[in-house]
């Protein structure tokens, strides 16, 4: 079958392009693009009419917590497979902080299993550093690998132990895969609540977390990927001092990459006062000056990619004591519409955008996406950027409704979301 997305505004950085064009997907992958006033010499069985909309390889979010197996509760492959493509996400990895924990080649045979019969979008298994996350000793990560897994993390928390932390680096280099840290200083946070030590926090009585809780951690994962020459991801920062890090690291390595979530490129710990506990997440919002830096990191290249931390929770868990509630918000189906804020507002252009949630993720986790370049799987997102959102009283798919962005003001729509050429998702009239 036959796909022409016609006249949408095609931006792949992949390819450099950013410009009018006609887009066919060929079952599985893309035939090829040409420009409006042609055609390509083929028999189309649906034309879909893009005009005004754009189109970009669909978006690759390296960081999504699916809650399964374990805390079925909450989220599952299923809804989070469905929340995804909601957002335009076609390929998603999740974290390994399940119950069990993905530290077994069962539990990886599991998700794939699970993820393909649904055939939603594609769902990467990241595998635990250390068994059980506990920190005391390495998973098999050669199976890992060999089962499914895509990289490898302790998510949720920090590998502790920085002798453990360099064995499993060397054996990640050897595997060729990236090892994502949590950035967390675990003797600077422990015991605190996860709130930004500043103005805020001593309004509330409560003695929050300081800066040093994340770029301590940075600067060990930096000093330790520049020794071992092993692909280091620093995951959901957070500090303008974890920028300064890596700018000043650019011309000394290539093999450590970062990721900033929306919300910490969005939001200040101010909002706390209305949100709440939806404003409770490690690590926790920051000061105007770091929301600022993180911007700017992202806009400069200086962080790599854009990644949403889904962190479903249900509203009971949610619905306590700030101290007490879980960490966490939900981010899929939200993130592109509140990112376009930056782009209308000229804070980053929408292909630097794309490439950070696309293109550039897909680099650095290897995956097989990130590209509408000819044969390339027909993985595509169609959008809009003109309609004005404030998500007050949306339902989302995701079994969890903890957004950090209720009553905020997005931009722009998700229209169709395709997988290997079949569309998952659609709001076609």
């Amino acid at each position: 079958m036959i796909t022409k997305i016609s006249q949408g505004h095609v931006v792949d950085p992949s390819q450099n392009i950013d410009q009018v064009m006609d887009v066919y997907l060929q079952d599985d992958h893309i035939l090829g693009m040409c420009p409006t006033h042609s055609s390509l010499p083929v028999s189309v069985d649906r034309t879909l009419d893009a005009s005004g909309k754009y189109v970009a390889p669909g978006f690759v979010d390296i960081h999504v917590h699916l809650r399964d197996p374990g805390q079925t509760h909450k989220e599952d492959i299923e809804t989070g497979s469905q929340a995804a493509v909601a957002g335009g996400f076609t390929s998603i990895m999740c974290m390994p902080n399940t119950v069990p924990a993905i530290d077994s080649v069962d539990t990886v045979a599991y998700i794939l299993k699970k993820a393909k019969d649904l055939a939603l979008c594609h769902v990467y298994p990241v595998g635990a550093v250390s068994k059980n996350l506990m920190g005391k000793e390495l998973t098999p990560l050669e199976d890992l690998k060999k089962a499914g897994c895509v990289a490898f993390s302790d998510d949720g928390k920090p590998v502790e132990d920085t002798a453990l932390l360099r064995k499993a680096l060397e054996r990640t280099r050897a595997l060729d895969v990236p090892l994502i840290e949590h950035c967390e200083e675990s003797d600077l946070s422990r015991a605190l609540v996860t709130i930004n030590e500043g103005n805020i926090s001593k309004k509330l009585g409560i003695k929050g977390l300081p800066h040093s809780a994340e770029t301590v951690d940075v600067a060990r994962l930096i000093a330790l990927s520049l020794e071992t020459k092993a692909k280091v991801h620093l995951a959901h920062l957070s500090c303008a001092q974890s920028v300064e890090f890596l700018k000043s690291i650019r011309d000394l390595s290539h093999s450590i990459t970062s990721e900033v979530t929306p919300h910490h490129l969005l939001l200040t710990d101010q909002v706390i006062e209305t949100l709440g506990t939806c404003g409770k997440m490690y690590p926790p919002l920051r000061t105007e000056h770091d929301v600022d830096q993180m911007v700017q990191g992202l806009s400069q290249g200086w962080i790599d990619a854009v990644a949403t931390d889904h962190a479903p929770h249900t509203q009971k868990e949610k619905n306590v004591d700030f101290a007490k509630a879980p960490n966490g918000v939900i981010g899929l189906e939200t993130a592109l519409e509140v990112l376009l804020v930056l782009v209308q507002d000229k804070k980053i252009a929408l292909k630097d955008l794309i490439a950070a949630m696309s293109t550039k993720p897909a680099k650095i986790m290897g995956l097989p996406a990130g590209t509408m370049k000819k044969n390339a799987p027909a993985d595509v997102v169609v959008f809009s950027i003109e309609e004005t959102n404030d998500n007050q009283d949306r339902q989302f798919r995701s079994k969890s409704q903890n957004t950090a962005f209720r009553n905020f003001q997005s931009r722009g729509k998700i229209w169709s979301t395709f997988v290997q050429g079949r569309e998952v998702f659609s709001q076609w009239s």
